[in-house]
């Protein structure tokens, strides 16, 4: 790829701020702000026209992952057909360095300065399906309906502590929301399976990752959502590292000798899901519950064990996908 033009775009809710680099430098007009819609995207496209008679595949564009954010633009990218590098905020924010100061205008030129110094390792993003968005977007209202129950579960407990007058309308009122909030949850999964089931693809994979033992109906969501049905990640070990559960050394000449140990940085959600499904598997005899007993009978730290668990589930998984078989156990392979 020899690209020309490099573009990074600060997203907001409402605007986006635009700065243009070129191989050579930045300058003093590289810097506009335009609405964060359709209209303001193709205003953002005339404009880059001013810097030159640059071909599409010589113009390489560059944003930060910014959730909902995002959504419109890369909808537009898609539609152009642009190159276009959705990347984590926390890798650009960590590779310039020192700032003494922060604005729209500024990461913008930050993230077009990212584009440039590391186009080799570009990532050009692939919009999902329309059938995983809508799992994707559902998949996010579940979790606000499931965080509302949460919250309405912690209300009425706290309000039990407290002899007052109030308490029984409380807890009568978040007892009805939190069945209502139930029955929604329950019409959210009914949903999102019903658009898993009628897309072939999504529906092969979804009952793929769900033949490895542990692994239930909503870690098999998520894996398709954060891994855009496994077109995204192309070994597990790269996910892991996502999810942060891949181990890492901790060492520096002859001084420095610290445990391996797992990244703080990393997607907690899933870490959690893969938590519980380690949990959940060392339940009843099975291939998984037989090491974990070796390595504790062995003195070995049951947190690393589960961690390697977590990532023995993460591998069978990306192997089923990758066979397009079901995963299928050492034990039920000798029986």
């Amino acid at each position: 790829m020899n690209y020309k033009l490099f573009v990074g775009i600060d997203q907001s809710k409402l605007t986006i701020d635009v700065a243009v680099r070129t191989k050579q430098h930045h300058n003093s007009s590289d810097h506009r702000q335009f609405e964060n819609n359709k209209k303001g995207f193709l205003a953002m496209m005339k404009w880059i026209k001013s810097f030159g008679d640059f071909s599409s595949d010589e113009i390489l564009f560059c944003a930060e992952h910014t959730g909902i954010y995002s959504f419109r633009l890369s909808i537009f990218m898609n539609e152009t057909k642009a190159d276009f590098w959705l990347e984590n905020a926390l890798q650009i924010k960590r590779s310039c360095g020192l700032q003494r100061g922060k604005n729209d205008k500024a990461d913008a030129r930050v993230i077009a300065e990212y584009c440039f110094i590391h186009q080799h390792k570009v990532k050009l993003y692939s919009l999902p399906s329309k059938s995983l968005l809508a799992v994707k977007q559902l998949l996010a209202f579940r979790e606000r309906l499931v965080k509302t129950v949460s919250a309405l579960k912690i209300t009425s407990g706290e309000s039990k502590e407290f002899d007052a007058d109030e308490t029984g309308l409380i807890e009568k009122e978040s007892r009805s929301l939190i069945k209502t909030n139930l029955k929604k949850i329950e019409i959210v999964n009914e949903k999102m399976l019903e658009i898993i089931n009628a897309d072939e693809n999504l529906k092969g994979k979804f009952e793929l990752t769900q033949s490895v033992h542990g692994i239930g109906k909503q870690t098999a969501l998520f894996f398709l959502v954060y891994t855009n049905a496994f077109t995204s990640f192309d070994d597990p070990r790269k996910f892991a590292c996502y999810c942060g559960i891949a181990p890492f050394e901790f060492s520096s000449g002859t001084s420095i000798r610290g445990k391996t140990r797992i990244s703080h940085f990393g997607n907690k959600k899933l870490k959690s899901l893969l938590t519980m499904c380690a949990l959940n598997t060392i339940k009843k005899e099975n291939e998984f519950k037989i090491y974990y007993d070796r390595r504790i009978n062995e003195g070995k730290s049951p947190m690393s064990t589960i961690n390697i668990l977590r990532n023995k589930l993460t591998s069978r998984i990306f192997a089923a996908i990758k066979r397009g078989t079901p995963y299928l156990s050492v034990l039920n392979q000798a029986a």
